[in-house]
């Protein structure tokens, strides 16, 4: 896989896998990618803008807002965009595209702000649990229990 595009030789078609090093999962929620393909087209248009029309399709693997568990979350990303020649993934002086942080800005941007697979009131995760039942109350807290009865 080429990581850079010569903007100098479009249209370029894009169908392939796509492995993003290690780096790109630094301070962002994603522990990994997998099965991640890409295809579409960069052109110019017709207004002589460089055009990204690609799909990503794969999976995210994100950790559980609540056990902070690895949970699988399919990708399906549609990009139709204008390509700035400010972006941070133009690089004017050789006329190139990094095809790897275009594709990366895109994919970060579908990030949920929380994802979870549990829906009960008893959670577990590794090393704790979450319990709901007034079990082994300190009873210098018991106190408390009547004075608050009823969430007043």
């Amino acid at each position: 896989m080429k990581r850079e595009i010569n903007l100098n030789f479009l249209p370029e078609h894009i169908d392939e896998d796509i492995a993003f090093p290690e780096e790109f999962y630094e301070n962002t929620d994603i522990v990994r990618l997998e099965n991640i393909h890409v295809l579409g087209d960069i052109f110019y248009n017709l207004s002589d803008e460089i055009e990204a029309r690609i799909c990503v399709t794969g999976k995210m693997i994100l950790k559980d807002a609540i056990t902070l568990e690895e949970i699988s979350k399919d990708l399906d990303i549609n990009i139709n965009e204008i390509i700035e020649k400010t972006a941070k993934y133009y690089k004017n002086e050789q006329n190139t595209l990094d095809k790897l942080e275009f594709l990366w800005e895109n994919i970060v941007l579908e990030i949920p702000i929380s994802l979870t697979n549990n829906s009960g009131i008893k959670l577990k995760g590794e090393g704790w649990e979450l319990n709901c039942e007034e079990e082994n109350v300190n009873p210098e807290l018991a106190k408390l229990k009547d004075i608050f009865k009823g969430g007043e």
